[in-house]
């Protein structure tokens, strides 16, 4: 008996491209950002489960980590709204905007 279309794993409609939330760039492998650090959320007592997250490209995870402490991303830095309303933030933003993809972006 023939298989029906759509039934099976082997035949999926593709995905849209999952975009990043800082840079807008369409990114194949985005990273689950957690807006309190997980170190600091275990510290208020949320499971880990519970922290909110927000889908990222590893230029921008990698900018906020290497910029910001713990305590400034858990307590200053916890939406995406107050992350972009810094001004070094904007400005990296608009620099990585114009980097491709394909092209491995280094934070120091």
């Amino acid at each position: 008996m023939a298989r029906k279309r759509g039934e099976d794993s082997w035949y999926a409609e593709p995905k849209p491209p999952e975009v990043c939330v800082l840079c807008g760039r369409e990114a194949p492998n985005l990273t689950d950002h957690h807006l309190v650090p997980k170190s600091q959320g275990r510290r208020q007592g949320v499971k880990l489960g519970e922290i909110p997250t927000v889908k990222m490209c590893p230029a921008c995870q990698g900018y906020l980590s290497k910029t910001f402490s713990n305590s400034e991303l858990a307590n200053e830095l916890n939406t995406v709204e107050a992350i972009l309303a810094r001004e070094e933030v904007q400005k990296f933003v608009k620099w990585v905007q114009k980097q491709p993809m394909t092209k491995g972006v280094r934070v120091h």
